[in-house]
């Protein structure tokens, strides 16, 4: 028989018959249903279905203290109603943010005014045994561990499988953050750190809070002194360097005698803005952070673009409040964080935020007694965790914080003014049908321009020309007109000023953040897009030409809250629009129109204070384990020594009396080497 003459015939022949028609039915049922969604799409009335959102804003109402708790006025405090003193601001501020216009000469004196900081640093000698005694003392009292202590002996372990092998012991009488307060003179380095690449005259005082102990010989409460400090080098004054002040925390906070002492690095980040005296701005710093490359002011906060904010956008914080932990003292820095975002997205809507670099963190003293006195149940909850975990560890992580509360201000004084007073026009707190047309002919002119941009891309990897007048555009040039110093350490990566930067990539705003996925945008500006989608965003009414007008408060419940906090991918997507559609450079389409009003002031303040730019500076991250693992991590950072801006050496060591003192010899004849010149607050040898 030839190979090729088949066996069953006739059974080949009804399998390919059977085939085509299968393939037959499934082609005219596929075009069946295209068919009937299309006649129920163009059938279709009225706006698409609402989802709910993840997570209802509860906002709460902003509260800008008087005066800071030394008594000083705050200057960002207005008055009550629509007061302004327009004496407050610079007289080259408002054009700046209006036209992006900056002219030196009328600049004047105000930038030296106004470029002010102090450092300040947290700092703890756990190697002192006075600190030791103290501490376990106050374990005996800790709920926390009073708890861990009740727990069963076989706590922890699986159930019992025949092979498996059981866990360690929980060992209730141990928190295990020993490396948290052994002292390695991470604190000397870091000052020298400073000391050696500092621009001179870049900070008026460094601020050390310290630990208070009771002294064995006198019964006495002292505050810790650096072994290697000259108390008469850091009393003493001099107009050519900083002055050095230790700060016991009995000066900060609100209620010694219940809180204190405290071995929460927490609970003391949320009381530090209470030192008396302190520069509105100031840099914070643990002792185990240094610098590495020469830096000047704009490396950390300027006039012109505020606050420079080192973020992590490939790690990224849930915005649901995490449940309490319990049974154990080992608590990373995880939960304070998630716990700090379900703070922030009940007041600016539930969106994952992006992690802050482990590097120097910009703080503002203002901006902190604002936040406390808006949150200060969480604020007297965090302080009062003697120790980590205490609570639940539901604490505040303030520097966190801070940074994402003044970017969400920032976004919210640019959504409200334009809501308020350029999409209001006549301002009578109502949305004409007039005025909601504009709104809806930007939404056309974007689409129509995007669609266009679309066609000219090139592909990624490829250089983008933008026609889009950017704040950042020859930013370095206008720093130096106006004698600051730019260092090259840091890039200015995205500014506020032009949009919010970690709007989601390519967000369907035809559905609520709640099903979005949760990447921010990494890719360069001029890539951005979205598409605002009216009925979602604003409701079907907003353009609805036989409704006479709509309400444009923006309080609990409004159009503007949904828009601006609830479902915020609209929010960010508006933001972005008016920016891209605008012809003229600078923010004066989001901005009132009379800049002699008391609105445009007021719009102004709050741009000024909560104005800033994400950057970007090289900088380490290394954990010292064991001895061969530390002398080779720190080998490669030495290394790289005219690479990074910033590094932080981590103390992970495992707690072994040999493996401590090898990696303390590695760590000190490296940081010896790396940093050789001693600073001015030293005791000579």
């Amino acid at each position: 028989m030839a190979a090729s003459t088949p066996i069953y015939p006739q059974r080949r022949h009804t399998y390919h018959g059977i085939r085509r028609h299968f393939k037959g039915i499934i082609i005219g049922v596929l075009l069946l249903c295209l068919t009937v969604n299309l006649i129920i799409y163009l059938a279709a009335e009225g706006p698409p279905v609402i989802l709910e959102p993840a997570e209802p804003v509860q906002r709460r109402a902003i509260i800008v203290p008087t005066h800071l708790r030394d008594g000083r006025p705050n200057k960002y405090f207005t008055g009550t109603g629509d007061r302004e003193k327009e004496e407050d601001l610079p007289s080259w501020i408002g054009e700046w943010f209006q036209y992006q216009r900056l002219n030196p000469s009328q600049v004047g004196d105000d930038i030296g005014l106004e470029t002010v900081m102090d450092l300040v640093y947290t700092w703890v000698n756990g190697s002192e045994p006075e600190l030791h005694d103290m501490k376990e003392q106050f374990k005996e009292r800790s709920p926390m561990f009073r708890a861990l202590k009740d727990l069963p002996d076989d706590f922890g372990r699986p159930n019992k499988v025949p092979g498996a092998r059981p866990r360690q012991k929980v060992n209730s009488g141990d928190d295990s953050t020993t490396n948290r307060f052994r002292d390695l003179n991470e604190l000397k380095y870091s000052i020298r750190s400073v000391a050696a690449y500092a621009q001179p005259g870049m900070f008026r005082k460094i601020h050390i809070l310290r630990t208070e102990v009771v002294d064995p010989e006198s019964g006495q409460t002292r505050g810790q002194v650096p072994q290697w400090m000259d108390l008469d080098k850091v009393s003493s004054s001099s107009p050519n360097r900083e002055v050095v002040e230790l700060v016991s925390h009995s000066k900060i906070y609100d209620n010694v005698v219940d809180n204190l002492p405290s071995f929460n690095s927490l609970s003391i980040e949320s009381q530090m803005h209470h030192i008396p005296g302190m520069a509105d701005i100031f840099v914070y710093l643990n002792d185990d952070v240094f610098f590495g490359k020469p830096l000047s002011i704009a490396d950390f906060w300027t006039p012109l673009y505020g606050f420079v904010l080192h973020m992590d956008p490939l790690s990224r914080v849930q915005p649901w409040q995490p449940k309490p932990v319990e049974h154990t003292a080992e608590i990373a820095e995880w939960p304070s964080l998630q716990y700090t975002n379900s703070v922030l997205s009940k007041q600016f809507g539930a969106r994952h935020r992006v992690y802050i670099a482990h590097i120097p963190h910009i703080l503002s003293v203002s901006i902190l007694e604002e936040m406390q006195a808006t949150w200060p149940e969480e604020f007297v909850k965090t302080s009062s965790h003697r120790f980590r975990g205490e609570g639940g560890a539901h604490d505040l992580q303030v520097s966190f914080m801070l940074a994402h509360y003044v970017m969400e201000r920032f976004r919210e004084t640019q959504l409200t003014s334009y809501w308020r007073y350029r999409l209001d026009r006549n301002q009578d707190g109502k949305l004409d049908w007039e005025e909601r047309q504009q709104l809806i002919r930007m939404v056309d002119q974007y689409d129509i321009m995007q669609q266009e941009k679309q066609k000219n891309m090139p592909p990624p990897g490829q250089p983008v020309n933008s026609t889009f007048p950017s704040f950042l555009k020859q930013h370095v040039e206008r720093l130096e007109s106006v004698d600051l110093l730019w260092t090259n350490e840091t890039r200015y990566a995205l500014t506020g000023m032009d949009e919010y930067p970690f709007m989601l990539s390519y967000g369907n705003l035809k559905k609520s953040s709640k099903y979005q996925e949760i990447s921010p945008y990494l890719i360069p500006q001029v890539r951005r897009k979205c598409k605002f989608e009216l009925d979602f965003c604003l409701g079907a009414d907003f353009r609805n030409s036989s409704i006479g007008t709509l309400d444009a408060s923006t309080g609990k419940g409004s159009i503007f809250e949904r828009l601006a906090f609830t479902e915020f991918h609209c929010g960010d997507c508006l933001l972005h629009m008016v920016r891209q559609t605008s012809e003229i450079p600078g923010m004066s389409a989001l901005m009132p129109e009379d800049w002699t009003s008391p609105q445009f002031r007021a719009v102004v303040r709050d741009l000024r204070k909560y104005n800033y730019v994400i950057g970007q500076s090289q900088f380490s991250f290394l954990q010292l384990r064991n001895g061969v693992q530390a002398q080779h991590s720190l080998a490669r950072l030495m290394e790289e020594r005219d690479k990074k801006t910033f590094f932080c050496v981590n103390d992970d060591i495992q707690d072994h009396r040999l493996i401590v003192e090898r990696v303390k010899s590695a760590f000190s004849e490296f940081l010896e080497v790396r940093l050789p010149v001693a600073s001015p607050w030293e005791k000579e040898e």
